[in-house]
């Protein structure tokens, strides 16, 4: 759906405003990122989908995508490739960061969640939901040749490819339990082949979620009982890295591998700001502050 050029003009004249864009998601003073460009969705109260932001060096603006969950950036860095819950439209989306439109890919029946980009940029995974159980897919970039990977009565979420394309990464409740289920469920992170086959679990006995592969393919970081951890590939050395007193989640590499941008909610707070830390977990600092129950997450960082 292309946006109409008078409108566009318009809007863009508000949004590329760095004081009114920091404003809006909810930075007090600018902070600077190190490397490359981040995204973010800003909403207004956690669980409501919310505007999708851009952020490089000190200066962030608001995109005009559909209001959305999630968001991720092409391999190019052009593009951000979402999943739209938005009065005006459903479905998968590629926004245009240049000519600030918004494609489909795909509008299924059924309620889709978390696209992500293969890093040859030809095809897409995943989550579709049925009425019991949610499960990982893939497809091509134009929405064709649907293939589902995960099977059964259970949960799959969060697919994320590896950087040579050809496995990824998932949460799953599979290995849930009744005495498991509180918590917000246990949940394991698992790898397969970008075909659906060798499924393995990374993180017996865990609550793991968000799994992310450093652009260099050897370490994994993921959630675990409100920290984000990292670990080896194979899912050895595991570490708590972030020592989360909170609730961090949602770990993004940055494009040289030397930082994690992640989301934090305060304890006893209504709020979630997106933070960034070294890769081990030092010179933690917020990209956000936001107040009075605003929410920004699911950050991801442009590989360009």
């Amino acid at each position: 759906m292309r946006t109409p050029l008078l409108f566009l003009t318009a809007v863009l004249a508000l949004t590329n405003q760095p004081l009114s864009a920091q404003e809006k998601a909810g930075a007090e003073s600018p902070v600077t990122i190190p490397v490359g460009k981040l995204a973010f969705v800003t909403s207004a109260g956690f669980g409501s989908s919310g505007d999708v932001f851009v952020m490089t060096d000190d200066f962030r603006s608001m995109t005009l995508a559909y209001k959305t969950r999630d968001s991720e950036f092409s391999p190019d860095g052009r593009q951000i490739i979402y999943a739209a819950n938005d009065l005006r439209a459903s479905g998968i989306h590629l926004y245009d960061l240049t000519q600030h439109t918004n494609t489909p890919i795909l509008t299924p029946g059924e309620r889709v969640d978390a696209p992500s980009i293969s890093p040859d940029g030809k095809r897409i995974a995943f989550v579709i939901y049925h009425p019991t159980s949610s499960h990982i897919m893939t497809a091509d970039i134009d929405g064709k040749n649907f293939k589902e990977l995960t099977s059964g009565e259970y949960y799959n979420w969060t697919p994320s490819w590896s950087p040579d394309g050809k496995q990824l990464l998932f949460e799953t409740t599979r290995n849930e339990t009744p005495g498991t289920s509180g918590g917000g469920g246990h949940r394991d992170i698992y790898v397969m082949d970008a075909d659906g086959q060798n499924q393995t679990n990374l993180t017996k006995n865990s609550y793991g979620h968000h799994p992310a592969l450093s652009p260099d393919g050897k370490h994994i970081a993921y959630m675990d009982h409100g920290a984000i951890f990292t670990m080896n590939r194979d899912g050895s050395a595991k570490k708590n890295v972030s020592q989360g007193k909170v609730r961090d989640s949602e770990p993004a590499w940055s494009p040289d591998g030397q930082w994690i941008a992640f989301t934090r909610t305060p304890k006893d707070s209504n709020a979630m700001d997106i933070w960034i830390m070294k890769s081990d977990g030092t010179q933690q600092r917020p990209l956000t502050s936001n107040k009075d129950g605003d929410c920004s997450y699911s950050p991801s960082w442009s590989k360009e």
